[in-house]
């Protein structure tokens, strides 16, 4: 059917699959959990994908609200051909950060209706498993009773037999962020740098390589303090270093990497497959980390992990989020062959997950079982939805925009506009 003729709503294919539309997008947080945002896409037919993203909601829901719906509303649930529609339109002034967060966040919800539409789980529509369960490392976050962040500096030792017991095949912590501070992350000394290993130190004397350490730098360092760092803890043979530079200079990635044995991570920082691909063909990295919620979403984070594969780089998806912005990340993990290990936070997933949602991810023996339910199986609970902070934009209310919603000076288009 052309473009330009109208098609009768809640139309019907001839195999019985049901066509919706888009009829509003709403969003939702939370004053216990402010740093987090959830997206709903509601169809025309009652379907309702959820996404997430985080932090910095405020400028998240003026893009979703202002940007994003006149494009999407009235339009088929159709996640590639409306990121690519939505991609146009934030690019026009550069695409990362908040605006590329609104998009993760509808890009979630809308492989969440489309599974719910099929009948099918995302990581089935997105290809279908190369594992049943996702294996996971323990990021030591503190939240609640569970004060991961405090223990690595105070018990490492004892933190590592606790999740050795659980399972857990690796961990991660940060003992050198702290040292950045006097100098700017410029230079370390040789009580720094010891003061930095001392966790590691406890933790490979405590329980030897029955766990992976990894190092978190949180892009604090300059090269030459980033270079003896990595030095100082090559004899603890950490599993990575992780975001030890800024992302701006790819060059510096790749003399970091030249001058340590030990595997070099990044970046979550750089959103999609456009920031990322220098880090590739330059050698700078040998593992690569994407967030769901960050990169573009589960559309933009399998093409990623597609680049990663062409050059034999593994992918780690960052895990921060909430309930659905983690189960998206297990169905991200599921369906791309080159995972490396999941990101995932004890302290949140069995400190809040279940208050805000049902069916959220649960770790078992250091893996997430890959759910069966239609969509990403999981929903956030009614009474969270009921005392949420609400913004909603409905099909009745915007003026549909086209493929140059991006330029400010290009007059709207009319509401058939798709």
């Amino acid at each position: 059917m052309r473009d330009d003729v109208a098609e009768p709503p809640n139309r019907a294919r001839a195999d019985g699959l049901l066509l919706v539309k888009i009829a509003a997008l709403e969003t939702l947080t939370l004053a216990e959990h402010p740093d987090y945002l959830w997206l709903l896409v509601e169809t025309d037919e009652g379907i309702v994908g959820t996404g997430e993203t985080m932090p910095r909601t405020g400028p998240v829901r003026r893009v979703v609200h202002d940007v994003l719906a006149p494009i999407v509303l009235g339009a088929d649930v159709a996640p590639e051909a409306l990121w690519q529609r939505c991609f146009q339109a934030l690019n026009y002034h550069g695409h990362a950060g908040a605006e590329f967060r609104a998009l993760s966040a509808l890009d979630i919800a809308l492989w969440d209706a489309l599974g719910q539409q099929a009948g099918l789980p995302v990581y089935r529509l997105l290809g279908g498993p190369c594992r049943n369960q996702v294996p996971v490392y323990n990021t030591c976050v503190g939240w609640g009773d569970i004060d991961d962040h405090a223990r690595f500096t105070a018990a490492p030792d004892e933190l590592a037999r606790e999740l050795i017991d659980a399972g857990y095949p690796a961990m991660k912590i940060w003992p050198f962020d702290e040292l950045s501070v006097p100098t700017l992350g410029q230079r370390i000394g040789p009580a720094g740098l010891a003061r930095g290993a001392a966790p590691f130190a406890a933790i490979r004397e405590a329980v030897g390589d029955d766990i992976e350490i990894a190092l978190e730098g949180h892009s604090c360092w300059s090269l030459p303090a980033a270079i003896a760092i990595a030095h100082a803890l090559e004899p603890l043979r950490p599993m990575w270093l992780e975001d030890m530079l800024p992302v701006g200079n790819v060059e510096a990635w790749a003399s970091l990497r030249r001058a340590t044995s030990i595997p070099i991570l990044g970046s979550e920082r750089a959103f999609g497959r456009y920031a990322i691909a220098p880090f590739l063909q330059q050698d700078a990295v040998d593992i690569v980390k994407q967030d769901v919620g960050w990169c573009g979403g589960l559309t933009e984070f399998v093409k990623v992990a597609a680049l990663c594969a062409l050059y034999e780089r593994p992918i780690t998806p960052h895990n921060c989020l909430g309930p659905v912005g983690a189960m998206a990340s297990v169905h991200a993990a599921a369906a791309v062959p080159n995972l490396f290990l999941m990101e995932s936070i004890r302290a949140f997933s069995t400190g809040f997950f279940a208050a805000l949602a049902d069916g959220a991810p649960v770790v078992r023996e250091g893996a997430i079982d890959v759910p069966e339910r239609p969509g990403l199986g999981v929903r956030l609970r009614e009474d969270v939805i009921a005392r949420a902070v609400r913004e909603r934009t409905e099909i009745d209310r915007v003026q549909a925009v086209g493929w140059s919603a991006g330029d400010p000076w290009t007059p709207r288009l009319g509401p058939t506009a798709r």
